[in-house]
């Protein structure tokens, strides 16, 4: 398997910016809330959801660098992978 170092970056790239942008929304949410503003608990909720939806970006992002690698094995991993974590949330699994 011929990995690149970009595609790894950009993997590395799509975690840290969907942690960094949950981040910055739930401190602006509990900003907003410290000053008692109507919005503060809608960015607060939007920053967990960032936050619960960066793994399975990551999934995605994952899935096209292999097909753009033409690794159909690991891109049907990839899509398993996905598979499963949709429908644990669909159907409320909780761990």
């Amino acid at each position: 398997m011929n990995r690149d170092v970009a595609a790894d970056h950009l993997l590395a790239l799509t975690l840290k910016a969907g942690a960094y942008t949950a981040f910055a929304l739930i401190v602006a949410g509990l900003m907003c809330s410290a000053i008692s503003a109507p919005a503060a608990e809608i960015v607060t909720k939007i920053g967990v959801l960032v936050l619960l939806a960066t793994p399975a970006l990551r999934i995605v992002v994952a899935a096209i660098q292999f097909l753009r690698e033409r690794d159909t094995k690991f891109v049907l991993i990839s899509l398993g992978v996905l598979c499963v974590v949709a429908l644990a949330f669909f159907l409320g699994v909780e761990v």
